[in-house]
């Protein structure tokens, strides 16, 4: 089957709209752009044309949180989904399935546990190490140091290893020891 290039931004459409299905949860351009141009899916400006075009005709949603834009599958984005998903070919919807998923467990980490800091005064930094769950935060310590090195060493340390350093300060705090 050979196609034209109409036909070609449609299906490039349409595997946009089926990769938002499957990873189900909002996007920042960078992280669409990353995920597309990794696998080579289609080229930067074509993507950013695709998403203008998507967004216009109300099959992806485009809404700010927290100084960010976010892009999802809007309903009738969905609904054309369902009705064209048979023009996908099957090894797409494979390799989407699997690479989506393991992006989606990463992205939902990224989000979920945050470390950042700020200069507060000439040798004063505020480091935040936070950890959200279901958009509310569940664990959030503000911190003042005296140098950038330090507070982006907290923060590094913070974002590889949150797991451990958050259970070691709830057992800090939670044991009997005197």
């Amino acid at each position: 089957m050979v196609l034209n290039s109409g036909n070609k931004l449609a299906l490039f459409k349409l595997k946009l709209m089926y990769i938002f299905s499957i990873i189900d949860i909002p996007l920042t351009n960078t992280e669409i752009t990353k995920l597309i141009l990794e696998k080579n899916y289609m080229d930067y400006f074509t993507l950013q044309q695709i998403l203008s075009e998507l967004c216009n005709s109300n099959f992806v949603e485009l809404s700010s949180k927290d100084g960010n834009e976010y892009y999802c599958l809007a309903d009738a984005g969905k609904a054309t989904l369902e009705m064209f998903n048979d023009k996908l070919p099957n090894s797409f919807r494979v390799e989407v399935n699997d690479i989506c998923n393991k992006h989606k467990k990463n992205l939902k980490k990224q989000r979920e546990v945050l470390g950042h800091y700020y200069k507060k005064g000439k040798n004063e930094f505020i480091v935040n190490l936070q950890v959200m769950e279901n958009e509310t935060s569940i664990f959030s310590m503000s911190i003042n140091v005296p140098t950038k090195q330090q507070a982006e060493l907290m923060c590094n340390k913070w974002n590889t290893n949150p797991d451990e350093i958050y259970g070691n300060i709830i057992e800090l705090l939670i044991s009997d020891s005197k």
